[in-house]
Protein backbone atom coordinates (compact mmCIF):
# COMPACT_ATOMS: atom_id res chain seq x y z
CA UNK A 1 0.00 0.00 0.00
CA UNK A 2 1.29 3.45 -0.90
CA UNK A 3 -0.91 5.82 1.12
CA UNK A 4 -2.34 6.13 4.62
CA UNK A 5 -5.83 6.41 3.14
CA UNK A 6 -5.50 2.90 1.71
CA UNK A 7 -4.63 1.59 5.17
CA UNK A 8 -7.52 3.38 6.90
CA UNK A 9 -10.14 0.63 6.33
CA UNK A 10 -7.86 -1.86 8.09
CA UNK A 11 -7.62 0.21 11.26
CA UNK A 12 -11.04 -0.57 12.72
CA UNK A 13 -10.28 -4.27 12.97
CA UNK A 14 -6.88 -3.46 14.52
CA UNK A 15 -8.27 -1.02 17.10
CA UNK A 16 -7.60 -3.22 20.16
CA UNK A 17 -3.83 -3.12 19.55
CA UNK A 18 -3.42 0.11 17.57
CA UNK A 19 -1.37 2.66 19.55
CA UNK A 20 -2.52 6.25 19.06
CA UNK A 21 1.15 7.25 18.71
CA UNK A 22 1.42 5.38 15.42
CA UNK A 23 0.16 8.68 13.98
CA UNK A 24 -1.01 7.52 10.57
CA UNK A 25 -2.78 10.85 10.17
CA UNK A 26 0.58 12.59 10.47
CA UNK A 27 2.01 10.39 7.75
CA UNK A 28 -1.00 11.25 5.61
CA UNK A 29 -0.17 14.93 6.15
CA UNK A 30 3.41 14.22 5.10
CA UNK A 31 2.18 12.55 1.92
CA UNK A 32 0.34 15.73 0.93
CA UNK A 33 3.32 18.01 1.56
CA UNK A 34 6.35 15.91 0.57
CA UNK A 35 6.06 14.94 -3.10
CA UNK A 36 9.71 13.83 -3.20
CA UNK A 37 9.14 11.11 -0.56
CA UNK A 38 7.52 7.73 -1.23
CA UNK A 39 5.34 6.14 1.44
CA UNK A 40 4.85 2.42 1.99
CA UNK A 41 2.41 0.61 4.29
CA UNK A 42 2.33 -3.13 4.87
CA UNK A 43 -0.36 -5.26 6.52
CA UNK A 44 0.23 -8.91 7.44
CA UNK A 45 -2.87 -11.10 7.68
CA UNK A 46 -3.54 -14.38 9.45
CA UNK A 47 -6.74 -16.30 8.77
CA UNK A 48 -8.18 -13.25 7.05
CA UNK A 49 -7.53 -10.93 10.01
CA UNK A 50 -4.83 -8.22 10.13
CA UNK A 51 -1.99 -9.37 12.36
CA UNK A 52 0.56 -6.57 11.94
CA UNK A 53 0.73 -3.10 10.38
CA UNK A 54 4.05 -1.39 9.60
CA UNK A 55 4.89 1.95 7.99
CA UNK A 56 7.88 3.12 5.93
CA UNK A 57 9.12 6.07 3.90
CA UNK A 58 11.58 5.94 1.00
CA UNK A 59 13.90 8.95 0.72
CA UNK A 60 16.21 9.68 -2.19
CA UNK A 61 19.46 11.22 -0.91
CA UNK A 62 21.87 13.35 -2.90
CA UNK A 63 24.71 15.69 -1.93
CA UNK A 64 22.05 18.32 -1.11
CA UNK A 65 20.99 16.31 1.94
CA UNK A 66 24.48 16.64 3.47
CA UNK A 67 26.48 19.66 4.54
CA UNK A 68 29.71 18.80 2.76
CA UNK A 69 31.28 22.24 3.23
CA UNK A 70 33.14 21.06 6.31
CA UNK A 71 34.84 18.23 4.39
CA UNK A 72 38.22 18.58 2.72
CA UNK A 73 37.88 19.78 -0.87
CA UNK A 74 38.94 16.49 -2.46
CA UNK A 75 36.68 14.42 -0.18
CA UNK A 76 33.81 16.86 -0.70
CA UNK A 77 33.95 16.57 -4.49
CA UNK A 78 34.35 12.78 -4.52
CA UNK A 79 31.50 12.19 -2.07
CA UNK A 80 29.31 14.77 -3.75
CA UNK A 81 29.84 13.05 -7.08
CA UNK A 82 29.15 9.62 -5.56
CA UNK A 83 25.93 10.81 -3.90
CA UNK A 84 24.66 12.56 -7.02
CA UNK A 85 25.50 9.67 -9.31
CA UNK A 86 23.98 7.03 -7.03
CA UNK A 87 21.00 9.06 -5.77
CA UNK A 88 20.92 6.76 -2.78
CA UNK A 89 17.51 5.57 -1.67
CA UNK A 90 16.94 4.93 2.03
CA UNK A 91 13.98 3.08 3.55
CA UNK A 92 13.04 4.40 7.01
CA UNK A 93 10.54 2.61 9.21
CA UNK A 94 7.97 4.54 11.23
CA UNK A 95 8.19 8.29 10.79
CA UNK A 96 11.62 9.64 9.83
CA UNK A 97 10.70 13.10 11.12
CA UNK A 98 9.51 11.82 14.52
CA UNK A 99 11.58 8.72 15.12
CA UNK A 100 10.17 8.10 18.61
CA UNK A 101 6.84 7.20 17.03
CA UNK A 102 6.16 3.43 16.76
CA UNK A 103 6.85 2.00 13.32
CA UNK A 104 4.43 -0.90 13.69
CA UNK A 105 1.59 -2.35 15.72
CA UNK A 106 0.54 -5.97 16.05
CA UNK A 107 -1.80 -8.39 17.79
CA UNK A 108 -0.01 -9.12 21.06
CA UNK A 109 -2.09 -12.26 21.54
CA UNK A 110 -0.75 -13.76 18.32
CA UNK A 111 2.84 -12.48 18.10
CA UNK A 112 5.67 -12.06 20.63
CA UNK A 113 7.36 -8.64 20.43
CA UNK A 114 10.64 -10.00 19.09
CA UNK A 115 8.97 -11.97 16.32
CA UNK A 116 6.93 -8.90 15.35
CA UNK A 117 10.09 -6.82 14.97
CA UNK A 118 11.78 -9.54 12.93
CA UNK A 119 8.72 -9.52 10.67
CA UNK A 120 8.99 -5.73 10.28
CA UNK A 121 12.68 -6.10 9.35
CA UNK A 122 11.77 -8.71 6.75
CA UNK A 123 9.13 -6.39 5.27
CA UNK A 124 11.65 -3.54 5.25
CA UNK A 125 14.06 -5.71 3.27
CA UNK A 126 11.32 -6.42 0.74
CA UNK A 127 10.52 -2.71 0.41
CA UNK A 128 14.23 -1.97 -0.05
CA UNK A 129 14.51 -4.62 -2.74
CA UNK A 130 11.48 -3.36 -4.67
CA UNK A 131 12.56 0.30 -4.41
CA UNK A 132 16.21 -0.54 -5.11
CA UNK A 133 17.27 1.12 -1.86
CA UNK A 134 20.82 1.14 -0.53
CA UNK A 135 19.90 1.21 3.16
CA UNK A 136 17.19 0.41 5.67
CA UNK A 137 16.91 2.33 8.95
CA UNK A 138 14.61 0.79 11.55
CA UNK A 139 13.37 3.43 14.03
CA UNK A 140 10.46 3.45 16.42
CA UNK A 141 11.07 -0.22 17.21
CA UNK A 142 10.75 0.01 20.99
CA UNK A 143 13.16 -1.81 23.26
CA UNK A 144 14.21 -4.86 21.29
CA UNK A 145 15.48 -7.74 23.41
CA UNK A 146 19.01 -9.09 23.17
CA UNK A 147 17.90 -12.28 21.41
CA UNK A 148 16.02 -10.26 18.76
CA UNK A 149 19.01 -7.98 18.21
CA UNK A 150 21.26 -11.02 17.75
CA UNK A 151 18.83 -12.47 15.22
CA UNK A 152 18.64 -9.18 13.31
CA UNK A 153 22.44 -8.92 13.38
CA UNK A 154 22.62 -12.21 11.47
CA UNK A 155 20.44 -10.54 8.82
CA UNK A 156 22.88 -7.65 8.53
CA UNK A 157 21.27 -5.12 10.89
CA UNK A 158 23.60 -3.16 13.15
CA UNK A 159 23.85 0.03 15.21
CA UNK A 160 26.93 1.70 13.70
CA UNK A 161 26.72 4.97 15.62
CA UNK A 162 25.12 6.15 18.85
CA UNK A 163 21.85 8.03 18.49
CA UNK A 164 20.87 10.43 21.25
CA UNK A 165 18.05 12.91 21.83
CA UNK A 166 17.68 15.63 24.43
CA UNK A 167 14.86 15.46 26.98
CA UNK A 168 14.08 17.43 30.11
CA UNK A 169 12.01 16.19 33.03
CA UNK A 170 9.76 18.83 34.56
CA UNK A 171 9.09 18.67 38.31
CA UNK A 172 5.37 18.61 39.13
CA UNK A 173 5.98 21.43 41.64
CA UNK A 174 6.81 23.92 38.87
CA UNK A 175 3.78 26.02 37.99
CA UNK A 176 5.48 28.87 36.12
CA UNK A 177 8.82 29.88 34.59
CA UNK A 178 9.80 31.91 37.66
CA UNK A 179 10.02 28.65 39.62
CA UNK A 180 12.36 27.22 36.97
CA UNK A 181 14.49 30.39 37.13
CA UNK A 182 14.56 30.10 40.91
CA UNK A 183 15.73 26.48 40.67
CA UNK A 184 18.80 27.43 38.61
CA UNK A 185 22.24 27.81 40.12
CA UNK A 186 23.45 31.40 40.44
CA UNK A 187 25.53 31.29 37.26
CA UNK A 188 22.75 29.87 35.10
CA UNK A 189 20.08 32.05 36.70
CA UNK A 190 21.99 35.19 35.76
CA UNK A 191 22.53 33.84 32.27
CA UNK A 192 18.84 32.99 31.81
CA UNK A 193 17.74 36.41 33.01
CA UNK A 194 20.14 38.08 30.57
CA UNK A 195 18.88 35.96 27.66
CA UNK A 196 15.22 36.60 28.48
CA UNK A 197 15.93 40.33 28.76
CA UNK A 198 17.57 40.32 25.32
CA UNK A 199 14.35 39.05 23.76
CA UNK A 200 11.95 41.03 25.92
CA UNK A 201 11.16 43.61 23.21
CA UNK A 202 9.92 40.92 20.86
CA UNK A 203 6.25 39.99 20.76
CA UNK A 204 5.53 36.31 21.24
CA UNK A 205 2.24 35.05 19.86
CA UNK A 206 0.68 31.79 18.68
CA UNK A 207 0.27 31.54 14.90
CA UNK A 208 -3.18 30.40 13.81
CA UNK A 209 -4.17 28.38 10.75
CA UNK A 210 -5.41 31.56 9.10
CA UNK A 211 -2.20 33.48 9.83
CA UNK A 212 -0.11 30.64 8.42
CA UNK A 213 -1.39 31.42 4.94
CA UNK A 214 0.33 34.81 4.67
CA UNK A 215 3.25 33.90 6.94
CA UNK A 216 4.30 30.82 4.93
CA UNK A 217 7.01 32.67 2.92
CA UNK A 218 8.54 34.01 6.16
CA UNK A 219 8.40 30.59 7.81
CA UNK A 220 10.08 28.97 4.80
CA UNK A 221 12.83 31.61 4.81
CA UNK A 222 13.55 31.25 8.54
CA UNK A 223 13.41 27.45 8.35
CA UNK A 224 15.83 27.49 5.40
CA UNK A 225 18.31 29.57 7.42
CA UNK A 226 18.35 26.85 10.08
CA UNK A 227 18.61 23.77 7.89
CA UNK A 228 21.37 25.41 5.83
CA UNK A 229 23.63 24.87 8.85
CA UNK A 230 22.46 21.35 9.70
CA UNK A 231 24.88 18.51 8.87
CA UNK A 232 22.06 16.38 7.45
CA UNK A 233 18.38 16.76 6.53
CA UNK A 234 15.98 14.16 5.15
CA UNK A 235 13.65 16.68 3.56
CA UNK A 236 12.97 20.42 3.41
CA UNK A 237 9.17 20.43 3.49
CA UNK A 238 8.91 23.57 5.63
CA UNK A 239 5.65 25.49 5.83
CA UNK A 240 3.64 23.01 3.74
CA UNK A 241 4.08 20.28 6.32
CA UNK A 242 3.62 22.68 9.24
CA UNK A 243 0.33 23.90 7.74
CA UNK A 244 -0.88 20.33 7.27
CA UNK A 245 0.01 19.43 10.85
CA UNK A 246 -1.76 22.50 12.23
CA UNK A 247 -4.87 21.70 10.18
CA UNK A 248 -4.77 18.11 11.42
CA UNK A 249 -3.88 18.49 15.11
CA UNK A 250 -5.47 21.89 15.87
CA UNK A 251 -4.63 22.83 19.49
CA UNK A 252 -2.36 19.80 19.89
CA UNK A 253 0.14 21.32 17.46
CA UNK A 254 1.34 24.78 18.41
CA UNK A 255 3.27 27.32 16.35
CA UNK A 256 4.72 30.18 18.37
CA UNK A 257 6.03 33.24 16.53
CA UNK A 258 8.52 35.89 17.67
CA UNK A 259 7.82 39.26 16.05
CA UNK A 260 9.95 42.39 15.73
CA UNK A 261 7.11 44.80 15.17
CA UNK A 262 5.04 43.01 12.53
CA UNK A 263 7.99 41.04 11.12
CA UNK A 264 8.35 37.37 12.00
CA UNK A 265 11.97 36.80 13.08
CA UNK A 266 11.66 33.35 14.67
CA UNK A 267 9.19 30.55 15.25
CA UNK A 268 8.99 27.12 16.77
CA UNK A 269 6.39 24.41 16.46
CA UNK A 270 5.53 21.73 18.99
CA UNK A 271 3.34 18.68 19.48
CA UNK A 272 1.26 18.68 22.63
CA UNK A 273 1.06 15.05 23.78
CA UNK A 274 -0.62 13.65 26.90
CA UNK A 275 2.61 13.74 28.91
CA UNK A 276 5.03 15.93 26.95
CA UNK A 277 5.67 19.06 24.94
CA UNK A 278 7.70 18.06 21.88
CA UNK A 279 9.54 20.77 19.97
CA UNK A 280 9.45 20.13 16.23
CA UNK A 281 10.42 22.45 13.36
CA UNK A 282 12.06 25.76 14.27
CA UNK A 283 13.31 28.70 12.25
CA UNK A 284 15.02 31.97 13.13
CA UNK A 285 16.96 34.84 11.63
CA UNK A 286 20.66 34.12 11.85
CA UNK A 287 21.49 37.84 11.61
CA UNK A 288 19.24 38.72 14.58
CA UNK A 289 20.04 35.69 16.72
CA UNK A 290 22.83 37.32 18.72
CA UNK A 291 20.86 40.53 19.34
CA UNK A 292 17.72 38.83 20.61
CA UNK A 293 19.17 35.44 21.68
CA UNK A 294 16.45 33.93 19.51
CA UNK A 295 17.38 30.28 19.79
CA UNK A 296 17.73 30.29 23.57
CA UNK A 297 14.53 32.32 23.95
CA UNK A 298 12.69 29.72 21.88
CA UNK A 299 13.95 27.03 24.25
CA UNK A 300 12.83 29.05 27.28
CA UNK A 301 9.47 29.69 25.65
CA UNK A 302 9.00 25.98 24.90
CA UNK A 303 9.83 25.13 28.51
CA UNK A 304 7.38 27.78 29.67
CA UNK A 305 4.63 26.23 27.55
CA UNK A 306 5.43 22.75 28.89
CA UNK A 307 5.20 24.04 32.47
CA UNK A 308 1.99 25.97 31.80
CA UNK A 309 0.40 22.87 30.24
CA UNK A 310 1.53 20.76 33.22
CA UNK A 311 3.57 18.35 31.11
CA UNK A 312 6.05 15.90 32.56
CA UNK A 313 8.66 16.27 29.83
CA UNK A 314 10.05 18.72 27.33
CA UNK A 315 11.27 16.78 24.28
CA UNK A 316 13.96 18.63 22.35
CA UNK A 317 15.22 16.42 19.55
CA UNK A 318 18.66 15.66 18.20
CA UNK A 319 20.37 18.98 17.45
CA UNK A 320 22.15 21.73 19.43
CA UNK A 321 22.93 19.48 22.38
CA UNK A 322 25.06 22.04 24.18
CA UNK A 323 22.35 24.72 24.17
CA UNK A 324 19.74 22.25 25.39
CA UNK A 325 22.06 20.89 28.08
CA UNK A 326 22.43 24.41 29.45
CA UNK A 327 18.63 24.55 29.72
CA UNK A 328 18.66 21.43 31.92
CA UNK A 329 18.02 18.68 29.37
CA UNK A 330 19.75 15.30 29.42
CA UNK A 331 20.83 13.08 26.54
CA UNK A 332 18.76 9.92 26.16
CA UNK A 333 19.83 7.03 23.96
CA UNK A 334 17.47 6.10 21.12
CA UNK A 335 17.43 2.65 19.58
CA UNK A 336 17.67 2.15 15.85
CA UNK A 337 19.11 -0.41 13.43
CA UNK A 338 20.71 0.00 10.01
CA UNK A 339 21.27 -2.40 7.12
CA UNK A 340 23.25 -1.38 4.04
CA UNK A 341 23.01 -2.83 0.54
CA UNK A 342 25.44 -2.36 -2.33
CA UNK A 343 27.32 0.54 -0.69
CA UNK A 344 31.12 0.56 -1.19
CA UNK A 345 33.17 0.05 1.98
CA UNK A 346 34.84 3.47 1.64
CA UNK A 347 31.49 5.22 1.47
CA UNK A 348 30.18 3.14 4.39
CA UNK A 349 33.10 4.21 6.60
CA UNK A 350 32.54 7.86 5.67
CA UNK A 351 28.80 7.70 6.43
CA UNK A 352 29.46 6.11 9.83
CA UNK A 353 32.12 8.71 10.65
CA UNK A 354 29.92 11.57 9.41
CA UNK A 355 26.86 10.65 11.47
CA UNK A 356 28.97 9.73 14.52
CA UNK A 357 30.58 13.17 14.56
CA UNK A 358 27.44 15.28 14.13
CA UNK A 359 27.11 15.85 17.89
CA UNK A 360 29.66 13.55 19.51
CA UNK A 361 32.37 15.50 21.32
CA UNK A 362 30.78 18.88 20.56
CA UNK A 363 28.87 19.34 23.78
CA UNK A 364 29.19 18.96 27.52
CA UNK A 365 26.52 17.69 29.90
CA UNK A 366 25.65 20.67 32.10
CA UNK A 367 24.04 20.86 35.54
CA UNK A 368 22.19 24.21 35.58
CA UNK A 369 19.66 23.18 38.24
CA UNK A 370 20.78 23.44 41.85
CA UNK A 371 19.75 19.90 42.78
CA UNK A 372 21.87 18.57 39.88
CA UNK A 373 25.03 20.29 41.06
Amino acid sequence: MNSADEVAPVLNSMAPFLPSELALAQLSAAERSMPDVSFRYAVVYKDGRPLLLSTFQVYTLTARNFNLHRERTFVKHILGLFLDLRRIKVVVSGNALRTDMPCFCYDHNELPAGQALELVASIADTVADRDEASAVILTGTGNAGAATLRKLATLGYQMPWEDMAMEMSIPSSWECMSQYIGALSRKYRARAQKIIAAGSTLRQAPITEEELVHLQPDIDKLFAEVIENQPFVFTTSGSRYIAELKRLYKDNFEIIGFFEGDVLVAFYSAFVTPTGYELFYVGYSQSLNAKYQLYFNMLFSGLGRAIALRKQQLLLGRTSFDAKASLGAKAVRKDYLVRLFRVPETATRWFVSYFSSMESGKWTQRNPLKEDA
